[in-house]
């Protein structure tokens, strides 16, 4: 069972893990649009991967922005581009 959270185009990445502090599953799913300020760094996205380490939470991050899943994949975190098989259960 996983839990899906929704970010905002310039949501911030210490709102993003605040949101991963109150997740109810282990497995977290952010579903993240083009352009969105927390794929644009690999600094943000390392401090992601190193706070969801320390909760025990596996995480995936779902977007569509092709130079955002790169560097995704560069902070050793799991990306796909769809939600196709993943069910949702929604904040």
């Amino acid at each position: 069972m996983h839990q899906t959270f929704y970010i905002d185009i310039d949501e911030e990445i210490t709102s993003v893990i605040d949101r991963l502090k109150k997740a109810k599953a282990e497995e977290v799913v952010v579903v993240v649009p083009k352009r969105a300020l927390l794929i644009q760094s690999i600094v943000n996205l390392k401090l992601l991967k190193k706070e969801a380490d320390k909760l025990g939470l596996q995480i995936m991050i779902v977007t569509q922005d092709k130079l955002g899943k790169m560097i995704i994949e560069r902070a050793g975190i799991l990306v796909q581009q769809r939600l196709d098989d993943i069910g949702t259960e929604d904040e």
